[in-house]
């Protein structure tokens, strides 16, 4: 007798359980996935806050209903809106938002959001409306169940696949992203940004502007003095936060402004300053 003819054919109750919980299973993973995409897709703050907050952002979102964890998809992944952080109004150290979404147009939007609708409306039938179809004292009524259960496994899978691809591509940025941002190109570009956006140098933007002569340049040792009765603080402080212990240097060091050294009749130079046509 071959091997074949001494297998029993699978028990139809015990068939269909199994695809219960082979379905079950997949829409738990399909919700693991919203949950854990949306927790690492945004996060903001200072620098010695990040990990706190995108721990406070995936907590938050634990209890989310399904319906809810869709919603925000939708709004924070696959949108077309690009809000800009709200950042403090004054940085007093390095700040940093992070975001990840993907760009779809409105027809892949659209079909997408009916997709996850109808994954939404299989998983409440087979949760909270399974009973009706379990009548387990009837073998016709196992096959039929069995047959529905295939048929609910092949109309979700498109939305676990998309899942799956999506999640991977953001694993394969973060990773890009905490590569560059070990890097010393990272490291030079961070202090660049914090300089660009200390009070400091806005305020050289802002007297630079006020005071400028029609051809936009501004005495420096004039400028200085106003920054001095402005922010002695932060000037007594300018060589240890940011390495420099003169204004100019400072100002070079930003990349937003042009330095001019005029030279004077009877020797020396005076040092004029303007914002960079690129940075107004």
């Amino acid at each position: 007798m071959d091997r074949e003819q001494n297998i029993a054919p699978p028990n139809p109750k015990d068939e269909v359980l199994r695809k219960v919980g082979r379905n079950l299973l997949i829409f738990q993973q399909i919700e693991s996935l919203l949950k854990m995409i949306l927790g690492n897709s945004k996060v903001q703050g200072y620098v010695r806050e990040l990990a706190f907050k995108q721990e406070q952002r995936i907590n938050g979102m634990q209890k989310d209903m399904m319906g809810q964890l869709i919603q925000r998809y939708f709004d924070e992944i696959l949108s077309s809106s690009d809000e800009e952080p709200q950042r403090p109004r004054d940085l007093m150290e390095p700040w940093l938002s992070s975001s990840f979404k993907i760009a779809v147009d409105a027809v892949f939007a659209k079909n997408q959001l009916e997709a996850f609708e109808m994954m939404r409306e299989e998983r409440n039938r087979l949760v909270h409306h399974f009973l009706p179809y379990w009548q387990s004292d009837s073998p016709e009524n196992l096959i039929q169940t069995s047959d529905y259960l295939d048929k609910q496994r092949e109309k979700i899978l498109p939305v676990w696949d998309h899942l799956k691809f999506v999640a991977k591509t953001m694993q394969q940025a973060r990773q890009e992203l905490a590569s560059y941002m070990g890097s010393n190109e990272f490291d030079q570009q961070l202090k660049l940004l914090w300089l660009q956006q200390s009070l400091l140098i806005q305020l050289f933007c802002d007297i630079a502007m006020q005071i400028g002569r029609a051809d936009r340049w501004a005495c420096l040792t004039y400028a200085g003095k106003l920054v001095h009765m402005q922010l002695a603080n932060d000037v007594a402080q300018m060589n240890a936060t940011y390495g420099y212990h003169s204004f100019k240097k400072l100002l070079i060091a930003s990349g937003q402004f042009e330095i001019w050294d005029k030279a004077l009749p009877y020797g020396g130079s005076r040092t004029f300053y303007r914002i960079r046509p690129d940075h107004n």
